[in-house]
């Protein structure tokens, strides 16, 4: 069974959003397999729960916005077996990238102790 792909960006919408929120409500503790993890994050407990605060809200924003793109774009994206489809999914998936720049610049301002 193909998958259209507003629904794969629903999945991964819904999936960023449900591991955003314990971040942005600082429930979860320092660990080495869940959050934000950078060198900084490491440093004290202060330091985890800003940064995790900070990229929960970043994912939170990504993963509504695949939401709302999955919602906007279910007509106009194209079947799953087009020469386009690669395109069309990778596409809003991108964002991720200035996601991690914004976090890194975040935790090169936190203290380093």
């Amino acid at each position: 069974m193909i998958v259209p792909i507003p629904y794969v960006h629903a999945g991964i919408g819904l999936l960023t959003v449900s591991f955003a929120i314990p971040l942005i409500m600082r429930k979860v503790p320092m660990n080495h397999m869940y959050g934000i993890r950078v060198r900084k994050a490491f440093v004290s407990k202060d330091n985890w729960y800003e940064l995790n605060a900070y990229g929960g809200k970043l994912f939170l924003a990504f993963g509504l916005f695949l939401l709302f793109f999955a919602f906007a774009a279910k007509d106009v994206a194209p079947q799953p077996t087009s020469i386009w489809a690669p395109v069309f999914l990778a596409g809003p998936l991108l964002l991720i990238v200035p996601i991690g720049v914004l976090i890194n610049t975040f935790a090169r301002r936190l203290p380093d102790r």
